[in-house]
Formats: structure tokens, C-alpha cells, sequence
């Protein structure tokens, strides 16, 4: 447990310099460029996600859960890596003139043709990442990834102001990518990672063509509706949809990417050792819900505020999306979890099948509703969650033996929780003059009141939040005052290195 507890810490510590980047960078550009230069670089990295994750192909989470594994697989990986980057790295370049055209948009053309360069960076990074990550040795990769993300923050920013428009972005993405390769190299300098090897690679194919189409569904589901929007609506509304989904997913950011790099290695890990993945998967998923349930509904009453610090006022048609975006993410809270216990209980068969049975629909039910308008976007966005994780839920407790009544008992919990943080906020809004658009003395009223009501239902309520809050501060006494902590903690030494 103190392994896990010592690999959050650092993943958190990661994700959240991460994350404080991200949102500088987003609320610096939101002012640079245009609403726009803005859907245009969304356009241009969609086509870029979906390269990309045709290019990973699998292989970090191949060698993250895999039983036995030893350099001939660690080399052949890097194999299939290299010549899959390299692949798409060219077909972006070559098709970025036909992309342009479909668009109408020549300034496309340079911005798809510069982000290939990025893919010559990537495979030298991969497999070392994936290693790191299987060893738990998060300290690494946190070092790493905040080094990367700085970097790609100080370019895209400073080119911005230097008037580069939309491609300072994709200058950030290429020097995001070159850091961290180089980085990879240096906290592992295993040359051997690097000679050409096909042994098992057709072990490795099996698993990767399983792994991309759950990947490349899930991304096309994401990036399919920005693609269409810019051809139905127009950039401007790609713009705005994705500002809206880049606030929705701040919960997201906060909670589920710090537990997203330790999830599968720590769930592959119980498997190996013969453990249950039900309690793991219940457990984890109380904690995420404990903390990303509240946070949806806070940020759905606080839509005004946040949008208007994060993005300021030119984006004031995005408040509106967001209020019913949040409340759709509730129903897909505990999405993160389902790739991995589905991994690590051997059934990567019935992820992708999830996908193929939720996603499809759901994409064509939120295009369809781009004929109408954004806010019926949003509003669609309501139905699909819901069937979405139902889907899941299906084949995970097939896959565990999770019973309705266990997860009832989990969800109940942190509703209860929920509940307590919301009644504060909602009362603040509901007696303010101007409704959702509070003024900041009652938006921090808001979250103060929102922070105190869930701190009374965790002392009130049994939950496993409120152990881990409680072993995470004895673990801290015990790393900082070792020798005191052993003497006078709660229990003897002895027993506490056992648990």
C-alpha cells in the first residue's frame, strides 16, 4: 500500500505542475488568439490525437501487464514503435495538403505538415516510459513529464505573443516531444532498448491491433464530433465546444490523471499476485467518485466564474455548454477505471467490445445534434453518458463478479457526499440577483461552503476516503519524523511495516 501511496503522490505531483501549465497556457492563448485560430489548431490536433494513438498501438500498456517480460520484448517493442511513428509521421505530412482542401483552410497544411517532426521523437520515449511506469517508478516519470510540459508551455506561449498564431501550439507539441525523449534516455540509458528485434512481436501485434481499435474508437468518439462541427457549424464552434470540454474536464485533470499512469500498473500487479480485483476496482472507484462528484457539480454551478477567470470574456457562450456537460460527466466518472481491471482480468476482448457497442451510437446521436445547434450538443451529451457507462458496468461485472448490490453500496456512499457539498452552492445561487453569474465574493462563499459541506458527510459518513486521508497522513509522519513517529505512533513498528 505504501508503494501505491508513494507512486499517487508522485503521479499527483506530476499531473497537477501538468495541469497548472495546461490551464496557463490555455488562458494566456484564449487571449492571444481568436476563437477561430483556436478551432483551427483543434482541428489540426484532433487529426493529430488520432495519428498518434494509432501510432502507440498498445505497446506502453503491453508492457505494463505483461507476465513475463524480458529484453528480446522490450526491444521488439521498440520495433514496432519506430516503424508504426515513422509511418504515420510521413502519411500526416503527405496528407496535410488534402486535409487543408477538405477544409478550406490552407493554414491546416502547415500546421499538420510541422507536427510529423513530433512523431520522430516519440519511439525513443515509449518503451522507456512504459518501464518506468511497470516499476512503479514514478518519481521518474514525474520528472520527466513536468520537464516536457514546461517546455512545451514556455514555446507555445512565447510564440504566441510573438504573433505565430495557431502553429506556436504545434511548435510546443514537437519540443514537448524531443525533451521528453531525451529525458527517457537519460533516467535509462539502455542502449540494447533500441537494436531492432522481432522476437514476439506477434504476441505483441495480438495485443496491440485489440488495444488500438478500443484506443482509436474512444478517440474517434472525442475527435469526430470536433471534426463535423467544423464542417456543420463552422470553427467558431469547434472553438467553443472545445473550451467547453477543456473546463468539463478540469475534474478530470485534478483526480483521474493522477490515479490514470498507477490504475493499470497497480491493478496488473494485483492480478499477478493472485488478489481481487473487486475490492481494488471498488475501492478505487469510491475514491474517485468521492472527490469527482462534487467537483462536476461544483463546477456546473459555477460555470460563469470559472469560464470567465479561465478564458475571460470573449467566451461567453460556453458557460451554458458547460453547466450541461458537467452534469452528463457524472454518469462518466468511473469511466476511467474500466480499460484497466478489463486489461488486468485478461479481458481486453470485452473492452473493445464495450466500445463497439456504446461509442458508435453515441458519436452519431451527438452529430446528429450538431444540425440543431451546440447547446443541443450538450444537452445530448445527457443521454449518451448514462447508456455509456451502463455498457461498462455490463462487462465488468461479468468480468469480476461485481454484483448490483456492491455497487449500489459504493455508489450510495459518495451520493451522500455529493450531497453534502452541493446544498451550500446551490443555496448561494439561488439567492443571488443575477443566477449563475456570481459575483466572486459569492463564488468563493460557494466553495467554501461546497468544501465544508463534504468535509461533515466524510466525518459522518464510513468511507474509504476517510482512511486513506487517514493512513496517507500517518505514511507522511513516518517519512518525515521517522524516529519520533516509531516511538510515539499508534502502533509498533513492527506491525505497521507489516500492513
Amino acid at each position: 500500500m505504501n508503494t501505491i501511496r508513494r507512486s499517487l503522490a508522485f503521479s499527483m505531483a506530476d499531473k497537477y505542475v501538468s495541469q497548472i501549465l495546461l490551464i496557463a497556457t490555455t488562458a494566456a492563448m484564449a487571449r492571444i488568439l481568436t476563437p477561430a485560430e483556436t478551432g483551427l489548431y483543434m482541428t489540426a490536433n484532433a487529426v493529430i490525437l488520432l495519428a498518434d494513438n494509432f501510432r502507440t498501438f498498445g505497446v506502453g500498456v503491453y508492457i505494463v501487464q505483461e507476465q513475463h517480460l524480458d529484453q528480446a520484448l522490450v526491444r521488439s517493442a521498440f520495433t514496432v514503435t519506430l516503424a508504426l511513428s515513422l509511418a504515420i509521421g510521413a502519411l500526416i505530412y503527405l496528407c496535410s495538403g488534402s486535409i487543408a482542401a477538405f477544409y478550406a483552410a490552407p493554414e491546416l497544411k502547415t500546421l499538420l505538415a510541422l507536427s510529423a517532426l513530433g512523431f520522430l521523437a516519440v519511439p525513443f520515449s515509449s518503451p522507456i516510459m512504459a518501464l518506468l511506469q511497470r516499476d512503479m517508478a514514478f518519481r521518474a516519470v514525474a520528472c520527466i513529464n513536468m520537464a516536457a510540459a514546461f517546455t512545451g508551455s514556455v514555446i507555445t506561449i512565447a510564440l504566441g505573443l510573438e504573433g505565430f498564431g495557431p502553429v506556436s501550439y504545434i511548435w510546443g507539441f514537437v519540443g514537448t516531444s524531443f525533451v521528453m525523449a531525451a529525458l527517457a534516455f537519460a533516467s535509462r540509458p539502455h542502449g540494447w532498448i533500441f537494436v531492432p528485434c522481432f522476437v514476439g512481436t506477434r504476441k505483441l501485434l495480438s495485443f496491440g491491433v485489440v488495444s488500438s481499435l478500443i484506443t482509436v474508437i474512444n478517440m474517434l468518439y472525442d475527435l469526430l464530433p470536433r471534426l463535423a462541427f467544423g464542417k456543420i457549424l463552422g470553427f467558431d464552434a469547434v472553438g467553443l465546444y472545445a473550451r467547453a470540454i477543456n473546463v468539463c474536464q478540469l475534474p478530470d485533470r485534478a483526480i483521474v490523471s493522477v490515479l490514470n499512469p498507477v490504475v493499470l500498473p497497480a491493478f496488473a500487479a494485483e492480478a499477478r499476485a493472485g488478489g481481487s480485483l473487486k475490492q481494488s476496482y471498488l475501492h478505487g472507484l469510491a475514491l474517485m467518485l468521492s472527490i469527482q462528484w462534487p467537483a462536476l457539480i461544483l463546477l456546473s454551478l459555477l460555470a460563469n466564474p470559472i469560464v470567465h477567470l479561465l478564458l475571460g470574456p470573449q467566451w461567453g457562450a460556453v458557460p451554458p455548454l458547460v453547466r450541461l456537460m458537467a452534469l452528463a460527466n457524472l454518469a462518466l466518472a468511473p469511466a476511467a477505471l474500466t480499460f484497466p481491471v478489463l486489461v488486468s482480468a485478461g479481458r481486453i476482448g470485452d473492452a473493445l467490445r464495450a466500445s463497439l457497442i456504446s461509442l458508435p451510437p453515441s458519436a452519431a446521436i451527438i452529430i446528429g445534434a450538431a444540425f440543431f445547434s451546440l447547446e443541443t450538443v450538450a444537452a445530448s451529451l445527457l443521454l449518451v453518458a448514462p447508456f455509456q457507462m451502463l455498457v461498462a458496468f455490463l462487462f465488468i461485472r461479468r468480468a469480476i463478479g461485481l454484483t448490483a448490490g456492491e455497487l449500489a453500496l459504493t455508489l450510495r456512499g459518495n451520493a451522500l457526499l455529493a450531497l453534502g457539498c452541493t446544498l451550500a452552492p446551490v443555496l448561494v445561487v439561488a439567492t443571488s440577483p443575477s443566477g449563475f453569474d456570481l459575483t466572486w465574493t459569492r463564488t468563493l462563499l460557494a466553495l467554501a461552503g461546497g468544501a465544508a459541506g463534504w468535509l461533515a458527510a466524510l466525518i459522518a459518513v464510513d468511507h474509504p476516503a476517510k482512511r486513506e486521508i487517514t493512513g496517507a497522513g500517518t505514511f507522511l509522519m513516518e517519512r518525515l519524523l521517522p524516529e519520533r513517529w516509531g516511538k510515539a505512533g499508534p502502533q509498533p513498528t513492527s506491525r505497521r511495516m507489516r500492513s
